[in-house]
């Protein structure tokens, strides 16, 4: 079956137990990433060594570009030009968030060094889009982006590669029966928090979208809030944590979470599952 996994963020221990976790289930497993790979979070070099050992463009672990990776391309391409100046002047440009730092531990600020991990990120596509059965003789058509699908956009338009990466969209999909599949957007932000069929910190539906960004690599609750890399089964909508919420809040702070954030059936995700085969 087909599995997609949230925001990274150099989160490497929580994906490979989450990808452990899903294969002791399903060996057959197929992954999808939603990009985000690097920044922020504490092994964000191991997590693009094993990325660019194991994600390809159509085998077991597949994945979507980011709009860190984008980032971090952009300065790429501007420290490249600086390192080539017989003269420099001043400091060299610098990324928006950690990238070069974590370059320079590893001894990496050579260009040609981080070529391959350039070439990698340009390789990867903006859109996935995955097909499974549905009920009866229908099918269910996942759309997986990092960010958003824009329906009124062609494939290959700037604005649809703007959507797919950087759009914040938090109400749902009323343009497609397709389902968007995305991140970018983790759910403990005050975009999500005490708001309707919400649970801060994990999977969060909305009509015809799934947000999996829980929010991983901020380990530290915020206000009281955990963040999960997340994992969705697109055939069942089973989802898997890493952490789980057991492991990532003590009891009573669990159950005040539970009370608050997890009163009811979601209807978004109700409806989804009427779409899906019957278990």
């Amino acid at each position: 079956m087909h599995y997609c996994i949230g925001d990274v963020h150099g989160c490497y221990d929580e994906m490979i137990a989450l990808i452990d976790k899903i294969k002791r289930k399903d060996q057959d497993a197929r992954f999808y990433f939603v990009g985000d790979f690097v920044d922020r979070g504490p092994k964000v070099w191991e997590t693009i060594e094993w990325v660019m050992n194991n994600v390809t463009l159509d085998g077991e672990f597949q994945s979507v570009q980011g709009n860190h990776e984008q980032m971090v391309m952009q300065w790429y391409i501007e420290y490249c030009e600086w390192m080539s100046k017989k003269i420099r002047l001043g400091s060299p440009p610098t990324p928006n968030y950690d990238f070069m730092d974590r370059a320079k531990e590893r001894g990496m600020l050579d260009p040609l060094k981080l070529k391959p991990i350039m070439d990698f990120f340009v390789s990867l596509p903006f859109h996935i889009e995955v097909t499974v059965p549905g009920r009866g003789d229908t099918t269910v058509t996942y759309d997986i982006v990092h960010a958003w699908y824009n329906y009124d956009e062609p494939e290959d338009s700037a604005q649809q590669y703007f959507d797919n990466l950087w759009r914040r969209e938090v109400n749902g999909n009323f343009d497609s029966d397709h389902v968007i599949i995305h991140g970018h957007t983790p759910t403990l932000t005050m975009m999500y928090v005490n708001k309707p069929y919400s649970s801060p910190g994990m999977i969060v539906y909305r009509r015809n979208s799934i947000n999996i960004d829980g929010g991983c690599v901020f380990t530290a609750k915020i206000d009281d809030l955990p963040g999960h890399l997340c994992g969705i089964c697109l055939e069942t909508l089973e989802e898997f944590y890493s952490p789980t919420l057991e492991e990532r809040l003590s009891f009573k702070d669990r159950v005040a979470y539970i009370r608050k954030y997890r009163t009811g059936p979601n209807p978004y995700r109700e409806e989804l599952l009427k779409r899906l085969p019957e278990k």
